[in-house]
């Protein structure tokens, strides 16, 4: 009987507070996301003419990127 009460209390769904931490871990992970990406964005916008034209990118590129990003 006993056992039949722990299997039941299995299948329960999640806890409030389980899926409150799960909610805030994904926030926490898309702050991270962000900033990661505004990071990258930034070192890119002070790196020299010379070295972006090899990549390819523009200054203006980048400034649309970041305004973008922003939003």
């Amino acid at each position: 009987m006993a056992l039949l009460d722990l299997t039941a209390a299995a299948h329960r769904a999640p806890s409030i507070a389980s899926v409150s931490f799960g909610k805030f871990r994904a926030w926490v992970s898309a702050r991270r996301a962000a900033r990661s990406e505004t990071l990258a964005l930034h070192s890119l916008l002070f790196m020299p003419q010379t070295r972006l034209d090899d990549l390819g990118i523009s200054r203006h590129d980048l400034i649309q990127a970041m305004e973008i990003h922003r939003k």
